[in-house]
């Protein structure tokens, strides 16, 4: 997240743009919350490079690497400091596990697959009808995911979420 022209094509991020989006005022010694006035800033540019879907990939590689705590996947268990991190093993029946996952594609396939198998009950919630973009997925995305030469995900167990109080029933 930064302010991306064609003089700055990897961006500006300082704090008085993080602060025109949280809607705080002052100085780093006496900032204030605005309540409402978050937004974003007058002076922001499209990206002149568009973000897509294999340089987000690289940034989340990239990211993980430095610090592979970004890469844990759990949640709270309803306490402060209670993170408990949840088994890839578990959820994709043996496909991916942590050590595999930054190999390859396998981080890229996992984040796809995954939101391939929870899309249905993500969007129902907020769709009536799922035809339209189940379609578009299976249009746009799926030719995408083929190529990448991903194991093949044949079991998402979600169950395992219901250990973290504000997963609902779990992806």
């Amino acid at each position: 997240m930064s302010n991306h022209s064609a003089e700055n094509p990897e961006g500006v991020l300082d704090h008085n743009i993080l602060k025109s989006f949280y809607g705080v005022s002052g100085t780093a010694s006496n900032l204030t919350y605005q309540k409402g006035y978050e937004r974003i800033p007058d002076n922001w540019y499209k990206r002149s490079i568009d973000y897509s879907i294999p340089l987000y990939a690289v940034d989340l590689l990239y990211a993980g690497l430095k610090h592979p705590e970004f890469l844990s996947i759990g949640g709270n268990t309803g306490r402060v400091n209670s993170f408990a991190g949840v088994d890839l093993g578990n959820i994709t029946g043996g496909v991916y596990n942590a050590a595999k996952l930054l190999e390859g594609n396998n981080l890229v396939c996992f984040a796809f697959q995954v939101a391939q198998q929870t899309m249905p009950d993500v969007l129902k919630g907020i769709l009536g009808d799922l035809t339209a973009a189940l379609g578009l997925w299976t249009t746009k995305i799926v030719p995408i995911i083929s190529g990448l030469g991903c194991p093949e995900l044949t079991k998402y167990d979600g169950s395992v979420f219901g250990t973290y109080p504000g997963s609902g029933t779990g992806l």
